[in-house]
């Protein structure tokens, strides 16, 4: 126990008084996944995309919005992180949603299938911190920063 100037005993705080301890894990962050085909070669325009990433964002908050991490992630506005990426085309995109889906336990996400086209265009991730399974399964789909 510490004194303080006054002369009265003041505990340490403990981890669970300690508002900051989220401070002290990796932030959260969204990866948004965009098949890179669709832009070069299927001639889908830079602003569907777009659309198409905001439909999978949307999906993925409000399907995983009771998960602390998605709570924690909305009450931050102003702190939010994001990082689009991209993938080759779609089997690559169907196989990032097959590794998150067969984790232990499964990583939370939604694949956008663009509808009446039944084309899977993109994949958003829950908030999340990085965890070396989500790290793994974007790594052996090919993701790779989205080049402008």
């Amino acid at each position: 126990m510490a004194t303080s100037d006054t002369g009265s005993s003041t505990a340490a705080p403990s981890e669970q008084d300690n508002p900051n301890t989220e401070a002290q894990l990796p932030p959260l962050v969204m990866q948004i996944v965009v098949r890179r085909d669709l832009l070069d070669s299927e001639d889908w325009g830079v602003g569907p995309l777009m659309a198409q990433a905001a439909h999978a964002t949307a999906a993925v908050l409000h399907e995983t919005k009771d998960r602390p991490e998605t709570q924690a992630y909305l009450d931050n506005l102003t702190h939010m992180r994001k990082v689009v990426l991209q993938t080759a085309d779609r089997s690559s995109i169907e196989r990032l949603h097959t590794l998150l889906a067969s984790c232990t336990p499964p990583v939370p996400h939604h694949l956008w299938v663009e509808q009446p086209e039944d084309v899977p265009t993109c994949l958003a991730l829950a908030p999340n911190r990085r965890e070396s399974t989500v790290r793994k399964a974007l790594d052996k789909a090919g993701c790779r920063l989205w080049k402008g």
